[in-house]
């Protein structure tokens, strides 16, 4: 037989299916968890579709509370986004990733945002956000819980306070590690009173149901800013008034204890600053105020509750002539150190390394009256 003549149709071996070649590999149940818990929550939300076994694991809360536990603590922030609330007449938000923020400020990445409950015109405060959550003050008689990442919300039922012109509450949100539910505190306050009282409710999220626990401690005022959560705790920057004298304080509620203690500020430039406010930056307590209009002045407790681990962690220096304008925030802070705040209803980053500013231009932004950082979480605030 001729070497270059073609082998008779007989003699030439049939190719086999792929899938009769090659079996699918086997991929244990602990690898399956490893690779699904790193990823976002949009692909789970779809990936629950491709089985049921797959669904059931998605929805199981150890999976929930590990996927939680790695995106919380992911150092690239790939998890972590930002809510803004618009200056506009409409009540609008809009969602953008921090990846996005921070590594391409030229072009960052945002979604809109469809809130839960319908009020076109009015403007609910964003209170704050607990792994995953978002809690969001309606009229101050009540909350709502809600995680944009699922599209999952629940409203408490009204507070029930007797409201008057000059009124406020003071909410925060926050986690009860002991009881596994989160909280919202609700600090009702009537500074029109001779003896300034503040009544005091907690809404739990496993039972859906407000009750009245011990009063704000007596002779302190919380400002109208919201609590900050750290460490099992909530925060309130408040006023601590001693006869003529009145000094700024920090009141802390350990939200399992239910009970108060005052946590000690640093050692500060009290006569050349405003009136400080706090924030939390990589889970710790923060405090930050202006100083003398040149800079804004940002410090860290490192270690909850001591008052010698508070570090001052960066000084941010105003453009000249800020007019009536402060910094808002900070809301986040990089690994390599650069800032995300708020001035004049905008965001920027500031990088120490270099002293230098970036705007971020986000796509529609017409301003922002309001922001929050969240993590994308499975988190559902109708579960307990």
């Amino acid at each position: 037989m001729d070497r270059t003549s073609p082998l008779p149709p007989s003699s030439v071996p049939k190719q086999q299916p792929m899938s009769e070649s090659l079996p699918l590999p086997f991929l244990p149940d602990e690898l399956v968890v490893e690779i699904l818990s790193r990823l976002p929550v949009k692909s789970l939300l779809q990936f629950r579709c491709v089985c049921k076994s797959w669904m059931s694991l998605i929805s199981d809360p150890y999976f929930m509370k590990k996927h939680l536990h790695l995106s919380s603590r992911c150092t690239h922030f790939t998890h972590h986004r930002i809510i803004l609330s618009a200056t506009t007449a409409e009540f609008h938000l809009k969602s953008c990733s921090l990846s996005s923020l921070f590594n391409n400020p030229s072009s960052t990445v945002c979604d809109d945002l469809n809130y839960p409950v319908k009020n076109k015109f009015r403007h609910d405060g964003i209170v704050g956000s607990c792994n995953g959550l978002l809690c969001f003050a309606i009229k101050g008689d009540c909350v709502l819980l809600w995680n944009p990442s699922i599209r999952v919300s629940k409203k408490s039922p009204p507070l029930g306070n007797n409201w008057r012109p000059g009124c406020f509450t003071a909410f925060g949100l926050g986690y009860d590690h002991v009881n596994e539910d989160y909280k919202v505190v609700a600090v009702f306050c009537d500074p029109s009173e001779y003896f300034i009282e503040c009544k005091v409710k907690v809404y739990s999220m496993a039972t859906n149901s407000w009750r009245k626990i011990q009063d704000f401690p007596h002779g302190f005022l919380p400002f109208q800013n919201s609590g900050k959560f750290v460490s099992g705790t909530l925060n309130w920057a408040a006023n601590h008034s001693i006869g003529p004298s009145s000094f700024w304080v920090i009141v802390s509620l350990d939200l399992h204890k239910e009970t108060y203690r005052e946590v000690l500020p640093p050692d500060y430039e009290k006569e050349d600053c405003s009136t400080p406010s706090l924030g939390v930056l990589q889970g710790c307590l923060c405090m930050n105020y202006d100083y003398k209009k040149t800079h804004f002045v940002v410090w860290m407790m490192k270690d909850y509750g001591v008052r010698e681990s508070w570090v001052k962690l960066v000084s941010i220096p105003y453009v000249p002539n800020p007019e009536d304008f402060s910094y808002s925030g900070p809301y986040y802070i990089s690994e390599n150190g650069k800032v995300l705040l708020m001035f004049e209803f905008d965001l920027i980053l500031y990088d120490p390394r270099n002293n230098s500013f970036k705007y971020p231009k986000i796509e529609s932004g017409k301003g922002w009256f309001d922001a929050e950082v969240y993590v994308e979480t499975l988190v559902s605030p109708m579960k307990h």
